[in-house]
């Protein structure tokens, strides 16, 4: 199984975890990026080049899949305005 989704709702950990861990692998390890806050940073905004921004973190994917036993992996990376404890970006991939 591989996702790759870029957009700009948020996303449920949770949900993205239970996923991975249906696949039945035994060890499932994720990352969740949030926007901080610091130096004064009350919003920001990312914008992207769908076709580029997909197939750049497709391209990763394939690479971790290739590199790894995996029998999972989800990437999300969000775009559009986000506040400082926004969630941006989950990285999880499950492996035996």
């Amino acid at each position: 199984m591989r996702r790759v989704l870029v957009q700009a709702e948020d996303f449920d950990p949770g949900s993205e975890l239970a996923a991975l861990g249906r696949l039945g692998s035994g060890g499932v390890a994720s990352f969740v990026g949030h926007v901080r806050g610091a130096d004064g940073v009350v919003a920001m905004t990312l914008e992207h080049y769908p076709a580029m921004t997909g197939a750049a973190l497709e391209a990763l994917a394939g690479e971790a899949a290739a590199r790894w036993s995996l029998d999972g992996v989800t990437l999300i990376h969000r775009v559009g305005r986000l506040f400082p404890g926004d969630r941006i970006v989950f990285v999880g991939a499950a492996s035996r």
